[in-house]
């Protein structure tokens, strides 16, 4: 790893920057340019047993990485006795086993995800004017209607579907008909075509959900919220592995722990190719997420700080925060290139 600290090498820096990244870049992603990527993306933020990838609903299935971020057209698969969990702005997905789920739309104002079969408990924090978060099953299509947590199970024929809002409130719409659910219905809808339904009271939480609310919970508990958007994937995960210092230069900080006095940010991971966004950084530490596709990294006092800088209304993702060092280079960043943080 390359890095400059000297103020003397500012415009030689950013020379170095522009021009590593434009021979990084291949000729297809310059031409498509023109076309600006969501500013909303998801994150992988759980992964416990077997958990499957693949990216853009194409192609082969791959092992999902913790912190590897998700877009349209991904596809997960959790396995038997596996579970993981999503984050993608305002909304957190727990994902149960035997479960498949993909990503239809994911932008600022539109968070859309199909269940095929399986189970999924989710929760909205907050449902702003003009936000739709919406999920799709064979046989019905749920909107939420008030911020909440919800359930959404399907059988693996994919022909009944089960649908429960915990808290908050939603509208159902199957087969050109609409219902409306409030806190503690449970709907069931069986058929593929001209389903039958039934609307009872939920019976209560199972596995999935006490462990759902307690991820909650330690969202909602957060202390780095004070710092950043809520509707920042992984800003919860800063509170157990580092700390807050006020910064006179760069206002709020946040410094990793238990770190050797030789680290550096973008040392303990790999690049990925990320479409549409192009090589991405995925970090291997449990906290490396929010620190990488947001806000700039200082060395402050002698130690590399986090500075999320002061925010307004939605956080704006970037695949990684780097400048590049050095021409030749091959599948996976080869010889004679090396990176440092911005």
């Amino acid at each position: 790893m390359k890095t400059i600290t000297s103020s003397s090498g500012s415009k030689l820096r950013l020379l170095l920057c522009v021009a590593g990244l434009w021979l990084l870049v291949p000729p297809q992603a310059r031409a498509d340019d023109d076309k600006d990527p969501p500013a909303r993306v998801g994150r992988i933020s759980i992964v416990e047993g077997s958990v499957s990838l693949q990216p853009g609903g194409q192609g082969d299935w791959g092992t999902a990485a913790r912190n590897r971020p998700v877009t349209i057209g991904d596809k997960l698969w959790v396995d038997k006795d596996s579970r993981a969990e999503l984050q993608a702005g305002e909304a957190t997905f727990h994902v149960g086993s035997m479960t498949a789920l993909s990503f239809l739309n994911l932008d600022e104002a539109m968070t859309q995800v199909r269940i095929p079969e399986g189970a999924v408990n989710f929760r909205v924090r907050e449902l702003r004017q003009g936000d739709v978060y919406e999920v799709d099953t064979p046989n019905a299509v749920f909107n939420v209607k008030e911020a909440g947590a919800f359930r959404i199970d399907v059988n693996e024929a994919g022909d009944s579907s089960r649908i429960t809002v915990i808290r908050g409130a939603g509208e159902i719409n199957t087969d050109g008909t609409t219902y409306e659910v409030r806190a503690g219905e449970q709907a069931e809808f069986n058929g593929a075509e001209n389903p039958t339904y039934s609307i009872v009271h939920w019976p209560g939480p199972d596995g999935l959900d006490k462990w759902a609310e307690e991820r909650d919970l330690k969202e909602d508990r957060s202390a780095s919220g004070q710092y950043v958007s809520r509707e920042m994937p992984g800003y919860d995960d800063l509170d157990d592995n580092g700390t807050w210092r006020d910064e006179p230069e760069y206002g709020h900080v946040w410094f990793p722990s238990d770190t050797p006095s030789s680290w550096a940010p973008y040392s303990n991971g790999y690049w990925n190719w990320v479409a549409p966004w192009g090589w991405t950084w995925i970090d291997y530490s449990p906290w490396g997420f929010a620190p990488y596709h947001y806000g700039r990294w200082a060395f402050i006092g002698g130690a590399w700080g986090w500075c999320p800088g002061p925010y307004f209304g939605a956080p704006v993702y970037g695949p990684a925060f780097v400048g590049f060092l050095g021409v030749g280079w091959g599948f996976g960043f080869g010889f004679g290139v090396g990176w440092f943080p911005l």
